[in-house]
């Protein structure tokens, strides 16, 4: 059973955050940009109309875009726009953040919870390395240093895995890195 199952906006957003952060009920919402003939517009430009025409907030009109894709059926709870799907997962590590990064970035440190050799993309040194996976997918690993726990520093490390290709896909991943990133707070214990 997958631990967190793709939800869809309306079991992720409540009808009462919807009223209360922008003024109507998503029902009227939807009813107003079917109206604008809404259901042949991009992503970006039903966002966009909602913040422009009705002067919704960045994040609202993100939020009540993709709940009115969803439920006009022009994609499924978890997609993204562009037609692929993400997966993710996050860690706390009991390490300081230079620690953890060196368990992303150095290849003999990473081998010992990552069973893929990735392709390094790219990174920003202390915040996000980005790989690509030997099946062309592409991963965002993501650090952020918390405040001191009662053992000492902490570090999240999230991981959001790109370009794959269905909901059963996302389940699987997720429960791939859950174990992964499992595996990254045994290695950091270690140290």
């Amino acid at each position: 059973m997958v631990k967190d199952p793709i939800r869809s906006h309306e079991a992720s957003v409540t009808e009462r955050s919807v009223v209360d952060r922008t003024g109507r009920p998503r029902e009227e919402w939807f009813a107003l940009l079917d109206a604008a003939g809404a259901t042949g517009w991009t992503h970006p430009r039903i966002a966009r109309w909602l913040g422009d025409e009705h002067g919704v907030d960045g994040w609202w009109c993100q939020s009540l875009t993709v709940g009115y894709e969803q439920a006009r059926g022009l994609r499924a709870p978890g997609q993204r726009p562009d037609g692929t799907w993400d997966a993710g997962a996050s860690v706390t590590v009991a390490v300081p953040l230079a620690r953890a990064w060196d368990l992303c970035v150095e290849p003999a440190e990473r081998v010992r919870w990552l069973d893929v050799e990735p392709d390094v993309r790219g990174a920003t040194e202390g915040k996000t390395v980005r790989w690509t996976f030997p099946d062309g997918t592409r991963v965002l690993v993501g650090l952020t240093a918390l405040p001191d726990g009662a053992a000492g520093p902490r570090t999240r490390v999230s991981a959001t895995h790109r370009g794959l290709d269905g909901a059963d896909a996302v389940a699987e991943r997720k429960a791939w890195w859950r174990e992964r990133l499992g595996r990254l707070r045994e290695v950091a214990a270690e140290a």
